[in-house]
């Protein structure tokens, strides 16, 4: 047992210094720093990169790599004539080194040209749009953007765009900044909106988790650009060393277009333990068993600094209930099989697309994807995505009934939905001016949250179908999960610290009737997402639309005969008053009082 744990412990550190290998290139952190302006006949072109784009050509040529021939319609988006800035990430296929990524942010500008100190021969309309974008072998995001701010704004203020010397040492100050050491902290996620696509999505955030596990085709649509793509990246840093590592692949194609995983992956016996039932019987669901003298077990994780792995006497101080996150997300990704290879041989990931690659996406050595459009002509390629998702609306659109089905969520993740919703609310309502300086309901301890919810589940699916923790992730998830390349990879690599979970969903409980209430909300949130559920809705909205206005027409009749009754009884009321007035003054008393005898005696004598 030992030597099985040892031959772990060395495939897990050359896996580790596979990682290290992959970002020590022999290429400055910062690739090139390019200037893109948008020329009234000729579009989008790079007007200026430091340094040259090819080698062979001067710094202001316009000429761009066959591979990064798309590269200015990037720095410079669709409909980016309607915004004043923006800020772009996208994705680019390294030159020097085949199958890896090259990443790309982008500050775009937009400014009338009398503002401008010295005017060039192409500008020739009020306005003038340009983009400083910088690419990077480092997907230090939201980083890299805080600098290209403030050189953007720089380069603009100087009011000439001849002038290059800021950008060469915007160029030079880059690479002294950055190094790959910064992926081992915070500062791999700095910018990226954990929390706002948490308040966008509510509930519907675990769903999204789902399915980018399954590897389908998604699209995700909104304007401007800068929402769209940190929404993306920060989705998929809810994935534990995704945003760090996982990217590196993200533009390769596949090399063999008919290579597609389709029958169900087989759990090797090996990693299938056969756990105690009189063990599963007393501990709770999600009580992890570590050994507290294996020290790979209690090393700390890079990326969660402020966290560290369970130790033997925390989980036994645990009381019953549910484990504390902090203390299953300490450990360490490498002993879990983490991050999982969600993109790399035709799985795609690009946080924004321009229209020029649409029909890219068509191709047979594409698998699935993940990318961002603002073109409205993305969204009516309905048979180019299984997923369109609409992040103005939080609507999330699902053709395929199968699929619907496979991203249904159980009993327990509404639990776990509406445990991390009501907490990160909860911490941005209640606390303004301490928003995100707290543990509970910030960035890390929502990462560690769906580092928990991931490990369980990987932990879960390792047992055989029909087990009830199985149901506890959906059932129909699960098959579909193990049908996927990124969990046979998976498979492939070692997870002693995995096995060493037990199995079930970290909220797992009986029925109570706040499960009644959270599935009815899934319901009307489903039905909201699906075409037959819109129009119910929007018949239902017509329905009484014409109700109310039904009722508001009968209102306004009943209320208008109402009046009429109410004036016609008064203006009778009226009249009969002044006729008895009328009456009682053409006789007096006196003729009263004579005409009454008068009439009696006359009706006595014709009686007899």
């Amino acid at each position: 047992m030992e030597e099985q744990v040892t031959d772990q412990e060395e495939k897990i550190k050359e896996g580790a210094s596979v990682i290290t290998r992959e970002f020590s290139r022999d290429a400055p952190p910062i690739l090139h720093l390019l200037v893109v302006g948008f020329h009234h006949k000729k579009g989008c072109q790079v007007e200026y990169s430091y340094p040259p784009l090819c080698p062979s050509s001067a710094s202001e040529s316009h000429e761009c790599p066959e591979i990064w021939k798309n590269l200015p319609s990037l720095a410079m988006p669709d409909g980016s004539h309607n915004f004043v800035e923006d800020t772009v990430y996208f994705h680019l296929p390294s030159m020097s080194h085949p199958g890896k990524t090259v990443y790309g942010v982008s500050s775009y500008r937009q400014i009338e040209a009398k503002m401008l100190s010295k005017k060039t021969a192409d500008i020739t309309r009020s306005t003038v749009q340009k983009a400083v974008c910088v690419l990077s072998n480092l997907p230090l995001y939201g980083h890299i953007q805080v600098k290209m701010g403030l050189i953007t704004e720089a380069y603009f203020r100087e009011g000439d765009f001849t002038q290059f010397m800021l950008l060469h040492d915007a160029y030079n100050n880059l690479n002294m900044c950055l190094n790959p050491d910064l992926l081992n902290s915070t500062q791999a996620i700095i910018g990226l909106p954990l929390r706002e696509m948490l308040e966008r999505f509510g509930h519907k955030v675990v769903q999204l988790f789902k399915l980018i596990l399954l590897q389908k085709r998604v699209l995700f649509f909104h304007s401007p650009v800068r929402p769209l793509s940190t929404s993306i990246l920060a989705m998929l840093a809810l994935f534990p060393g995704v945003v760090e590592t996982g990217l590196d692949n993200c533009t390769a194609l596949a090399s063999q277009p008919d290579s597609i995983v389709v029958e169900t992956v087989e759990v090797p016996k090996q990693f299938i333990p056969s756990p105690d039932e009189s063990d599963v019987a007393t501990k709770p669901a999600g009580s992890p068993t570590v050994d507290a003298t294996d020290d790979s077990k209690v090393s700390r994780e890079s990326s969660f600094e402020d966290l560290q792995a369970p130790t033997a006497q925390e989980i036994e101080n645990e009381k019953s209930g549910r484990i504390s996150p902090s203390l299953v997300a300490g450990l360490p990704n490498e002993a879990c099989g983490l991050p999982l290879q969600l993109f790399g041989n035709g799985y795609l990931c690009h946080p924004y697309l321009s229209l020029s690659y649409l029909d890219l996406l068509s191709e047979p050595n594409i698998h699935g994807y993940i990318v961002g459009a603002t073109n409205v002509l993305f969204k009516q390629k309905k048979t180019l995505f299984d997923a369109i998702i609409e992040l103005e609306s939080g609507r999330i659109d699902v053709s395929d009934p199968d699929l619907r089905r496979q991203l249904e969520l159980t009993k327990e993740d509404m639990r776990f939905a509406d445990h991390i919703v009501r907490l990160v609310i909860q911490d941005r309502t209640n606390n303004t001016f301490l928003d995100g300086v707290g543990w509970e309901g910030g960035d890390e301890w929502l990462r560690a949250e769906f580092k928990t919810y991931l490990l369980f589940m990987l932990r879960t699916s390792l047992l055989d179908e029909g087990c009830k923790y199985v149901d506890e992730f959906n059932p129909a998830f699960i098959q579909a999960w193990k049908t996927t390349s990124n969990y046979a990879k998976w498979l492939e690599r070692p997870h002693p610290a995995v096995l060493e979970l037990h199995p079930g969903h970290m909220f797992s409980g009986q029925l109570s009737m706040s499960d009644v209430k959270l599935k009815i909300t899934q319901i009307t949130q489903t039905m909201q997402n699906t075409e037959k559920g819109r129009k119910i809705s929007n018949a239902a909205a017509s329905t009484s639309r014409a109700v109310a206005q039904t009722s508001k027409a009968v209102g306004k009749l009943f209320h208008s005969l109402r009046s009429l009754f109410t004036q016609c009884l008064k203006s009778e009321l009226v009249h009969c008053k002044r006729r008895r007035s009328f009456i009682a003054s053409e006789r007096s008393p006196f003729q009263l009082v004579e005409h009454i005898p008068a009439t009696a005696g006359r009706s006595s004598r014709g009686s007899r």
